[in-house]
């Protein structure tokens, strides 16, 4: 146990190793504490009790519980690493395609190492599987004293381990990721392939994982799909929670930009940012990009606008991210292709043809428009999360087995991207 006061007001801090020991110790001894400070004239004096895991609290500087000797307490000496402070769970929009990952993120957040360890965060880029990584960080740090959170990507952590191999450092490298209380790796898809590097990130993953630390990660893609990952690693993964993000939907697209005009202190009209939200695609990334750039073209023109420039705007950024097909029409392509009536898709039929364009559907909303398991759902008649999977999984099975349905696929998609 540690006891630290603070110089800048009457406040003693007392220090614990765990939640557990923190109930024990403030549920048993705060009225001895408080009855203590008053009897010695410390009247004024707040007490408060934290969660501290350094593992040397001994070192730390550290006093009678009362002495005329104020001892130094600083909050903000927590060992962190790459974390953006604006990335917080307070400013991420949620919606029914981020939901999920955003209730696991927070709940992962509140019980480290408890709730889902490890966490995977998987979708398209920009719809914001970096900005919940390092929200459950940066809770992290706000919650427990001395913890050790780092972010970082498969890439840094790849380029990390060949460096030390060149320096003889192999040493210093796990101590710099295995010796951390919340690990947070970003993109992890860019692990495939390399043999060496995921074997060294596999032994990393178990001795924080089985000592109960949290690790949390984000990919691109799921981890069934991720091609040269090893057999043992997407084990692990799966044997935590898997959850995923789309795409917004126009609602939480309008939401998003709201978010953003509030954050830069800005004004749109309602009108407008419908129409930005309606008109363009992608994540959150994209629709920061069309706003910065919507008001830019505001303030040159002296508070004019030309909505012709606007929509020209996200045209260009749409083609930037390679037209992303929007739900509708890659509904309209597989109803025209199958000449299957939309009600009989979004209906209860078990006819083989039906069945089989409906998961062709499913399979292009998740991988050519990047809807949540949930937007699928509803797009195709309001049906639950393992009905999508086993679709999904099933017409991705079946394009490698089968060239009657990987002729069909390619033609729709071809249909699609015109």
């Amino acid at each position: 146990m540690d006891f630290k006061q603070s110089e800048d007001r009457n406040l003693l801090v007392i220090g614990v190793k765990n939640n557990f020991l923190k109930e024990q110790v403030e549920g048993r001894y705060k009225n001895v504490i408080d009855e203590v400070k008053n009897k010695k004239g410390y009247v004024n004096l707040e007490v408060i009790f934290v969660v501290s895991q350094s593992d040397n609290i001994n070192s730390l500087k550290s006093g009678p519980l009362f002495t005329g000797e104020a001892q130094k307490f600083n909050a903000h000496s927590r060992k962190f690493e790459a974390l953006n402070p604006n990335y917080v769970f307070n400013n991420f929009v949620v919606g029914a395609p981020n939901n999920l990952a955003h209730v696991a993120a927070s709940q992962v957040s509140e019980n480290l190492g408890q709730a889902y360890n490890p966490l995977l965060i998987w979708g398209p880029t920009g719809v914001g599987k970096t900005h919940l990584l390092q929200a459950i960080g940066n809770a992290a740090i706000d919650k427990t004293v001395d913890i050790k959170v780092l972010y970082t990507t498969s890439e840094k952590f790849t380029n990390d381990f060949i460096q030390s191999l060149n320096n003889r450092t192999q040493q210093h490298f796990r101590q710099k990721y295995r010796n951390v209380d919340v690990l947070l790796i970003d993109d992890i898809q860019f692990l495939a392939g390399k043999e060496s590097t995921q074997d060294e990130f596999f032994h990393c993953f178990n001795e924080l994982t089985l000592s109960g630390r949290q690790m949390v990660a984000a990919s691109d893609k799921h981890p069934k799909e991720l091609g040269r990952l090893k057999d043992r690693l997407i084990s692990r993964f799966l044997g935590g929670m898997v959850a995923d993000i789309g795409y917004p939907d126009i609602e939480m697209r309008m939401a998003i930009i709201k978010a953003k005009c509030k954050e830069k202190n800005i004004k749109l009209d309602d009108d407008l940012v419908e129409y930005i939200a309606r008109e363009s695609h992608g994540g959150a990334r994209e629709l920061e990009g069309v706003l910065t750039s919507t008001m830019a073209k505001i303030k040159i023109s002296g508070g004019l606008f030309d909505r012709d420039y606007l929509k020209s705007l996200i045209s260009t950024t749409n083609l930037n991210q390679n037209s992303t097909p929007s739900p509708s029409k890659i509904f309209t392509a597989v109803n025209n292709f199958f000449n299957v009536d939309e009600g009989k898709i979004k209906g209860p039929s078990r006819k083989a043809s039906i069945v089989r364009a409906r998961q062709i559907l499913m399979f292009l909303l998740r991988t050519e428009a990047g809807l949540s398991l949930a937007g699928v759902g509803d797009v195709v008649g309001g049906r639950d999360h393992s009905t999508i999977i086993h679709g999904v999984e099933k017409v991705n099975r079946l394009i490698s087995e089968s060239p009657k349905i990987r002729d069909e696929v390619l033609r729709v998609k071809e249909v699609i991207h015109k």
